[in-house]
């Protein structure tokens, strides 16, 4: 599985969402693909973006913060 930008876009403000990836790797450019979105896509109900990554078990939860 990979995280794309159409699935963090479509985390709502308040909410988290868990993907659970394949490799370390995969968790590191997932982390980079929500810097890409919190500077380039962010929608306007949406301030900021968190994540927090398990590399034991590849798992990257990220939550949309909202205005």
């Amino acid at each position: 599985m990979k995280v794309t930008v159409e699935d963090i876009l479509k985390i709502r403000p308040g909410r988290t969402k868990t993907f659970i990836l394949e490799s370390p790797k995969d968790c590191h450019s997932a982390v980079s693909l929500v810097c890409y979105v919190k500077k380039t896509r962010k929608p306007s109900d949406v301030s900021n973006y968190s994540t927090t990554t398990d590399w034991e078990t590849n798992s990257i939860s990220i939550t949309a913060i909202g205005n």
